[in-house]
């Protein structure tokens, strides 16, 4: 027992160590609300957008039917999947224009893992690494214009969020290391939730006077283990910022 206790303390020295070498931020997240996705929500969706096509001969109860639909949907959004809805953000006048991963896992069917994924502001679709193991020092890289509207902050949607069987089965990140243009940034220090994680980097980043383009990557340094595979998945990492209005 007193072995295994010394070997945790200087497995987190180590770890402690690393971070302190590197001189690194350490940023822990604001945690937001777990979108509800649940077959109910759904099908509100389902039924605001097929009533309200004919809305003038509705029945008396379909309308009712309709009304109650309606009051459990977000009036900007189209699917409950969808992250951001038709309401204007940073995203307005900001975008990341490439997503790249290091690895990605094999499609299942008509279901695949790409970095893009993790950018399509959907809770429906994730980037899956696809090496062997925990997914360690792999990574996803956003690539944003020179013009770009500046960033201000990182939200992360960690694992599989689609349903509560795939965020539980696949394995989520514990902690990311961020790099912007390929240098050293921060560690982004992740609950296990599917809740949306928000980071503040209490300084603008982007535009940068040689004009050059903004790489933010985000490596895989440790993960929390899924019920069933090692696969180590992530729904979305998007941005908020300034320079938008």
């Amino acid at each position: 027992m007193k072995n295994v206790i010394l070997a945790i303390l200087i497995l987190a020295l180590t770890i402690n160590f690393t971070y302190s070498q590197d001189n690194l931020k350490v940023l822990k997240p604001k945690i937001g609300s777990v979108p509800n996705l649940s077959d109910s929500t759904q099908n509100n969706y389902k039924l605001r957008d097929q009533l309200g096509k004919n809305f003038d001969l509705m029945t008396e109860a379909e309308k009712n039917t309709y009304w109650a639909a309606v009051s459990k949907t977000e009036e900007t959004k189209e699917s409950p999947f969808d992250i951001l809805g038709g309401s204007c953000s940073w995203y307005c006048g900001g975008d990341s224009y490439k997503q790249v991963a290091s690895s990605t896992l094999k499609s299942t069917g008509s279901i695949n893992y790409n970095a893009s994924n993790a950018h399509d502001l959907s809770y429906k679709t994730a980037w899956v690494e696809g090496v062997q193991g925990d997914g360690i020092g792999e990574y996803l890289a956003y690539y944003f214009k020179n013009s770009c509207p500046r960033v201000t902050e990182i939200i992360v949607s960690n694992g599989y969020v689609k349903s509560d069987k795939a965020w539980k089965e696949n394995s989520r990140v514990k902690t990311l290391k961020l790099y912007i243009n390929d240098k050293p940034y921060a560690i982004l220090n992740l609950m296990d939730t599917k809740a949306d994680q928000s980071f503040e980097l209490g300084e603008p980043v982007g535009r940068y006077q040689d004009g050059k383009d903004m790489i933010l990557k985000f490596e895989i340094l440790s993960t929390y283990k899924g019920d069933k595979y090692s696969d180590t998945a992530i729904t979305e990492i998007f941005f908020d910022g300034i320079d938008v209005h």
